[in-house]
């Protein structure tokens, strides 16, 4: 009863505020591919000085990084002597609390943590890759591009997409949508297990758990290791390869030259991924690469990523970046005879080849955490016990399939 009481007060009080402002004083907008919570809110026609102290006030209460591509955001304006000014905004932190930063009368700002009872339900889809690959196979069954990246990304350390992800490989995702007392979708994609059999039989499941004590989750394996490896060999989702590393004529040049990385093949602007931890070196034009960033990993290995058509926002060298950080999208600059992202993996200053790297793997999660781990997993695998004996499943074509609150 407590908790109701404090979830309707939490209700009322964000349906106040909201009743401040017009209706054209409000709007929702969705976080994009790449970019930050300030950068949206820009977007959305908040001045800069504004929002930098607006989140100044929600760093308080939730780490403004912990927001996610197709997260929704409400944001208030209202008019001011010098234009609009930002008067606050709503965002979901998952299905138990959401953070309102609102202006007061002294024009400062204030974030206030409430308790919700939106509702979480977990979804479950499966299906067959076709001829447009896995993550657009993901889409088609009904799934946010969140959760389509995400199992791109689940496999990308260990599983050769160009090989092993052709037409008849299997997969299965399992995700949350969190949605207001409205019904409307706040929060969706965030995914929880993840399974691919490959054209040649390999099977591999992963389960997406945040350890305690870690600001974020993470892939693992059934017994407990991390699926993460020093670099992925895949920065990029829904791409296919196009032309592997080693000697070849150059498509443009004309004449036999070594081709010290691979190329994937992808619409312009798909976003490219960190391939690791780094710091980035270089962010500018660089000849026949075009537009090229490259990023020091550790003393020993560098990635380099060409013939981008833009930089991720506000992407400058000396910026630390972590692996599947968003750094750039595809296009087609510099000696380049169509859209795709030139990949390459640099050991101490000498090309080697990124889909026959042997890097460090990940750790295994310890003793003490792995009975939360183990119980998590046992959640999920009930969970999936019973939407495998529905008879509703998600199969190739129909939309996902609720399986758990």
């Amino acid at each position: 009863m407590m908790q109701a009481a404090v979830a309707q007060n939490a209700n009322l009080e964000h349906m106040a505020f909201a009743a401040g402002t017009s209706q054209s004083d409000r709007q929702t907008i969705s976080i994009r591919a790449g970019e930050t919570l300030e950068q949206a809110l820009i977007r959305a026609g908040a001045p800069r000085e504004d929002v930098t102290i607006a989140l100044r006030a929600l760093s308080r209460s939730l780490d403004p990084r912990d927001v996610r591509r197709d997260d929704k955001v409400t944001v208030f304006m209202q008019p001011g002597s010098n234009g609009n000014r930002l008067a606050g905004f709503n965002l979901a932190s998952g299905a138990e609390r959401s953070v309102t930063v609102t202006r007061g009368m002294d024009n400062t700002f204030r974030a206030r943590e409430m308790a919700t009872n939106m509702q979480r339900k977990t979804l479950r889809i499966a299906g067959v890759v076709g001829a447009n690959g896995l993550v657009n196979a993901v889409r088609e069954l009904g799934a946010p591009d969140r959760a389509a990246d995400s199992i791109a990304q689940a496999f990308a350390y260990d599983v050769d997409f160009e090989r092993e992800v052709g037409p008849g490989a299997e997969f299965e995702l399992m995700y949350d949508r969190v949605s207001d007392l409205r019904g409307q979708v706040v929060r969706e994609g965030e995914p929880v297990f993840a399974r691919m059999t490959t054209a040649g039989g390999r099977t591999i499941q992963l389960y997406r758990f945040q350890p305690p004590g870690a600001s974020t989750s993470d892939w693992f394996d059934a017994s407990g290791r991390s699926a993460r490896k020093f670099l992925m060999r895949t920065p990029i989702n829904g791409a296919r390869l196009t032309s592997g590393y080693g000697s070849r004529v150059h498509p443009v040049l004309g004449y036999t030259k070594m081709h010290e990385g691979v190329d994937f093949g992808a619409p312009i602007g798909t976003p490219i991924l960190a391939a690791g931890d780094g710091i980035v070196t270089r962010a500018s034009y660089s000849g026949g690469y075009g537009n090229l960033v490259e990023i020091q990993h550790d003393s020993t290995w560098s990635t380099r990523y060409g013939h981008i058509s833009r930089f991720a926002p506000d992407l400058r060298p000396g910026d630390r970046v972590k692996q599947g950080d968003v750094i750039a999208f595809v296009g087609n600059t510099g000696r380049s005879t169509g859209p795709h992202l030139h990949y390459e993996v640099r050991r101490n200053g000498q090309a080697v080849n990124p889909l026959g790297l042997d890097v460090p793997t990940g750790q295994a999660l310890p003793a003490d955490q792995m009975v939360r781990f183990n119980a998590f997993r046992a959640r999920i695998d009930s969970m999936r016990r019973e939407a495998i004996g529905s008879t509703s499943i998600a199969q190739s074509g129909s939309g996902p399939t609720r399986v758990a609150n």
